[in-house]
């Protein structure tokens, strides 16, 4: 089993928590065509928004539906296919904004309805509020607890938001404990982890703590 009170070569990680206030654009659509046109023009904040901020458990929408565009194509819209379609874009490593919004634009293109939506798709964006949450682990033991008890934009914020936006390469959890502790494998494994997997913030958190003690206390 692993020892874990190492503080490997000594790197502490500090945890942080994020709120994402929604700003809205003057951006609407009301069919496919102008979905794609807004989908182009918006920031990357926005792409993010929609298609992230349901895995945060104040939001409630249906499993099979984890993202605001296939929600919208399948409830206003009534579009089932292409709901399913857009619904099943991946957003794990090494996937940033950029190539979500590239793959979203190109199965939206492979669309030919013109119908008209029952309500038009409102393009928000966000101004993200990050502060610290004073809570600095140095060793696996410190670690897992955080885990277990930061809140869940917490782990958002570090497994998520920083790699999507392009603000680090990989989730933060996989670049510390291996930086910090060799621990190739466990990294790899948290990597593998596509954060559109989930509408549930909890789920996520519990699913987390199973592959720590999976790999750190076998």
């Amino acid at each position: 089993m692993m020892d874990l009170d190492s503080k490997g070569k000594g790197i502490p990680f500090q945890f942080y928590g994020a709120y994402y206030p929604p700003v809205y654009t003057k951006l609407k659509a009301n069919n496919v065509q102008e979905l794609i046109n807004g989908i182009t023009k918006v920031d990357k904040l926005s792409i993010f928004y929609h298609v992230f901020h349901p895995m945060l458990s104040s939001h409630v929408v249906p499993e099979d539906l984890p993202n605001d565009f296939a929600f919208w194509l399948r409830e206003s819209l009534h579009d089932e296919y292409l709901a399913e379609v857009i619904a099943d874009i991946e957003g794990g490593e090494p996937l940033q904004i950029e190539d979500i919004r590239k793959e979203i634009i190109e199965l939206l293109n492979t669309s030919t309805t013109e119908k008209i939506a029952d309500y038009p798709f409102v393009f928000i964006s966000c101004q993200p509020i990050v502060y610290p949450l004073n809570i600095e682990v140095h060793t696996l033991a410190e670690f897992i607890d955080a885990i277990g008890r930061v809140p869940a934009r917490s782990l958002f914020y570090h497994f998520v938001y920083k790699r999507v936006m392009g603000e680090s390469k990989r989730n933060e959890f996989t670049l510390w404990l291996e930086e910090n502790f060799g621990l190739i494998d466990l990294g790899e494994k948290l990597s593998k982890i596509d954060p559109q997997s989930y509408t549930n913030e909890e789920k996520f958190r519990c699913d987390l703590l199973k592959i720590f003690e999976e790999e750190l206390l076998k």
